[in-house]
């Protein structure tokens, strides 16, 4: 995989041509200087709506394949304690190691780690260091 499937629309967005989906160019934490649960998580994403963030209103938490299509080993940025992780270095660097997803059962969700490629569940209250990396668009197949 190359980073050049990914673009910077100049607009704090980056276009996946391989899968049509736009990201956010950073995550919550960049955006707010703080970590969030997955509910103030959700509010965010509806703030970010409200404001237009990047020129869209349609934005949403990811699921977990969305997730799964930015890791790839072959990739490096570095995440907030300047440890690896493996996503397009087109993202700005400091974001979360691990990223909430839209996943819900009773009060876990599912986080993805941007580290391991794996996913697990966590309390979806738990405040961090956990954060949301904007998505929009249907993935295509």
């Amino acid at each position: 995989m190359s980073d050049e499937r990914f673009t910077d629309n100049g607009n704090e967005t980056v276009t996946d041509a391989q899968t049509g989906l736009t990201w956010s160019k950073t995550d919550s934490r960049q955006m707010t200087k703080r970590w969030m649960h997955l509910e103030k998580g959700q509010k965010f994403v509806e703030e970010k709506n409200a404001e237009k963030f990047g020129g869209y209103d349609d934005w949403r938490v990811p699921n977990l394949e969305d997730m799964k299509t930015i890791f790839d080993k072959s990739f490096s940025n570095r995440d907030f304690g300047r440890n690896e992780i493996y996503i397009p270095s087109v993202f700005e660097e400091g974001g979360a190691d691990c990223s909430w997803t839209d996943t819900v059962n009773g009060d876990r969700a599912m986080m993805f780690s941007l580290v391991k490629g794996r996913s697990s569940w966590i309390n979806k209250l738990g405040d961090g260091p956990f954060a949301i990396r904007l998505v929009r668009g249907t993935r295509q197949k």
